[in-house]
């Protein structure tokens, strides 16, 4: 299964579940001609793929990965800090590891 997959059932999950929610875009734009992204101007390193806010205000934090697959540092860190500021922080390798955190 593709991470793309992965990213639009977590989202229709947590929007069924009153979530507000968005896919982060932090990879840059791809440039056909030369195969390569151009890096984004902004953004924090290892901000997760998947943002958003409960109902009652907690922060959302999801970064999805295909099961083999590891985060890297930053967004080890990125997680880490949100659960230190009191966010709701995931690394979701299916629909399922969000179920159990958010039901």
């Amino acid at each position: 299964m593709k991470e793309s997959h992965i990213q639009k059932a977590i989202l229709d999950y947590l929007k069924l579940k009153g979530i507000l929610c968005f896919k982060h875009r932090n990879v840059g734009i791809y440039k056909k001609d030369t195969g390569k992204y151009i890096p984004l101007a902004y953004g924090e390193k290892g901000i997760a793929d998947i943002l958003g806010c409960t109902p009652d205000g907690r922060f959302i934090a999801c970064e999805v990965k295909v099961p083999g697959k590891k985060p890297s540092p930053d967004q080890v860190v990125f997680l880490d800090k949100v659960k230190k500021q009191g966010g709701i922080a995931i690394l979701a390798y299916s629909l399922d590891d969000v179920m159990k955190v958010i039901s």
